[in-house]
């Protein structure tokens, strides 16, 4: 069953929809899934993936990089890097 799930929402489909079909909640679904070391669509990245993202940016990988080697987009990485008071390179690699 948690197959299932599992191969349904990595193809797009939504929480509620797959957790309805099962007959469970969404929250007990979701929790199944990041048991299973599924990353949720729309979740925030931990604290330690911050400060992952803080690093590798800071050693001087792109933001797309850093965000394809923690998993998450370059606009999640950019954002998550102001709120830690990282300053942002130019698309040139110069600091700004």
């Amino acid at each position: 069953m948690l197959d299932e799930a599992e191969r349904r929402y990595r193809s797009g489909e939504i929480l509620r929809l797959i957790a309805g079909d099962l007959g469970v909640s969404r929250q007990r679904l979701a929790e199944r899934l990041r048991d299973r070391g599924v990353r949720l669509r729309g979740e925030q990245p931990s604290p330690e993936q911050v400060l992952e993202m803080c690093r590798r940016y800071e050693q001087g990988e792109s933001l797309a990089r850093v965000g394809a080697k923690v998993g998450f987009n370059a606009s999640t990485v950019r954002t998550n890097l102001l709120r830690a008071g990282v300053a942002l390179r130019d698309p040139h690699g110069r600091e700004r």
